[in-house]
């Protein structure tokens, strides 16, 4: 029988099991394995089993913390006040260091991940990271210790919360601008007269991915950027914090949760692969920071998923939906940053964070940005979306401009997921496997005007073509032309109609092949010469 509570956390119940396996092994008691493996879901056991044989065989250290860490406990000389947050390696509280009277930050490891010694030395290699990047935009670490079985972190306290609670305070129903950003943040100098909103965000962004790329410049990768990561200081500044997943090759992939290392909306497509063959450099970070940028224009994250597996799938399968067809006040500047910040392919994105920064720091001061001339004109946008489909990466363009609820282009050859045979798209001009609007292009088109192998619409060219003017193999319509062609006018290789014309033609005006001769009648030649010029010409010649 499962002895948790219904509402505790997997990460808590799984840090109190194994401290209570651990504990039955040093005292001696008789521990069955089973009995503890059957109090989690079995999505979990795989996971927990491994660590109990761990402990087990001697090969990792059990944890001794047992005390819970509750408001007015003492660890180490740091009084816990309250739990700020936590994340799938470690819980932050605010706690006051007594021997200096200041409030810290204090970030204490989950003693279940404390079992292995790997899961330790990056926890402390965070502080040594961290110790090497002295920067105003980056959170300093004051401590680094071990007590009662905890292992900690003091860091710098940062009031103002995060660029995620900054998106939680910006209103829901109106457009969002640079006095809304400055209120948020409370930064007042966000708010200058006539600054927009992604102008006034690209300022309070670009001092951060500054920081980045100082970070980068001594081998540190982030690995985990994303809005609960970015912190507001309450004198406006952003401050980058959790460097906990700073870049080791020897780091396994998954958590004791068997969830990913990283935060799966914020992931790059290499990241998301989970394969140790993908190497993550800063053009990961690159990557995140753009996904961060897309979330603060847009108000939504680009993939979504019921499960972490499902984001992944998204990211490694899915495109981008363009930042103007979900937040259509934003220039197509801010579009072509974010456009190549987040781009599939490593060798398409900036090069480095400081190009981002850069081009933010142009984006902010109202400059041309380098994103904006490297994606160049329609034509030039549109070579590069055809070199992505014929490369074997997924595109898909949706144009902001909408009328009658219909985009006026959605262009849609995105990767296809597992279990997703068929792309659609809807729009005055649709490019698709299942095409549906104005002039629609794909496979299976309806439409005004439809191309493809079955087509149906008011002129509609196709293998099968259905529609007022069809043409075709097989074509049927008012007017229709094919190699088996039926309609009012009809021409084809077998053509049946009111007129008809074709090797094979039955109806009552007909323009036929008999004996190696063309039998003319003269309604026929009219009507075709009337409304189908092409024909008139290939029939009267």
């Amino acid at each position: 029988m499962d002895a948790s509570k219904p509402s505790e956390p997997i990460d808590d119940l799984l840090d109190r099991i194994v401290a209570e396996y651990a504990d039955s092994l040093s005292a001696g008691r008789a521990a069955d394995p089973e009995e503890f493996l059957g109090r989690v879901p079995a999505a979990h056991r795989g996971a927990l089993e491994r660590c109990l044989r761990m402990i087990r065989a001697g090969t990792a250290t059990a944890p001794a913390a047992s005390r819970p860490l509750v408001p007015g406990v003492v660890l180490d000389g740091f009084r816990i006040e309250r739990e700020l947050g936590r994340g799938g390696m470690a819980h932050v509280y605010l706690a006051e260091q007594l021997e200096l009277r200041r409030r810290v930050a204090l970030k204490v490891m989950r003693p279940s991940l404390a079992v292995e010694g790997r899961n330790v030395d990056r926890f402390r290699r965070e502080a040594l990271a961290v110790a090497r990047l002295q920067h105003p935009h980056i959170v300093g670490i004051h401590a680094v210790g071990e007590a009662e079985g905890y292992h900690y972190l003091a860091m710098e306290y940062v009031e103002g919360g995060t660029l995620a609670n900054v998106l939680e305070r910006l209103p829901r129903d109106e457009v969002w601008t640079a006095a809304h950003l400055a209120e948020a943040t409370g930064n007042r100098t966000l708010d200058e007269p006539g600054r927009s909103y992604e102008s006034a965000l690209a300022e309070l962004m670009a001092p951060a991915v500054r920081a980045i790329a100082v970070a980068h410049e001594l081998g540190l990768v982030h690995r985990d950027l994303k809005p609960s990561n970015i912190l507001i200081h309450r004198d406006g500044r952003a401050m980058v914090a959790d460097f906990g997943l700073v870049q080791d090759a020897g780091d396994p992939g998954l958590s004791l949760t068997g969830e990913p290392l990283g935060t799966p909306y914020y992931m790059s497509p290499e990241q998301a692969s989970l394969s140790s063959a993908e190497r993550v450099d800063e053009r990961s970070d690159v990557y995140s920071l753009g996904v961060t940028l897309y979330e603060c224009l847009t108000g939504r994250r680009p993939f979504e998923g019921e499960t972490a597996l499902a984001v992944l799938e998204a990211i490694r399968f899915g495109s981008v939906p363009p930042l103007r067809s979900r937040a259509p006040r934003s220039s197509r500047a801010a579009e072509a940053v974010v456009r190549r910040a987040m781009a599939r392919r490593k060798e398409d994105r900036y090069p480095t964070a400081i190009d981002l920064a850069a081009d933010l720091g142009a984006l902010a001061a109202g400059r041309p940005t380098q994103a904006m001339v490297q994606a160049g004109g329609l034509l030039r946008r549109c070579v590069a979306g055809m070199r992505d489909v014929l490369s074997g990466h997924g595109v898909e363009y949706e144009s902001p401009r909408r009328f009658l609820g219909l985009p006026l282009v959605h262009v849609n050859y995105r990767l296809r997921r597992p279990g997703i045979s068929v792309r659609r798209a809807r729009g005055w001009l649709a490019m698709s496997d299942v095409a549906l609007g104005g002039i629609a292009i794909g496979p299976f088109s309806c439409g005004i005007v439809s191309l493809g192998s079955v087509a149906l619409g008011g002129v509609s060219i196709a293998g099968l073509a259905l529609g007022g003017y069809a043409f075709g193999g097989l074509a049927a319509g008012l007017f229709a032309t094919g190699g088996l062609a039926v309609g009012y006018a009809a021409a084809g290789g077998a053509a049946i109609g009111r007129f008809a014309a074709g090797g094979w033609a039955f109806g009552a005006h007909v323009c036929r092949q008999v004996a190696g001769r063309r039998v003319l009648d003269e309604a026929a030649l009219e009507v075709f010469a009337t409304f189908m010029p092409w024909v008139g010409w290939l029939f009267g010649r």
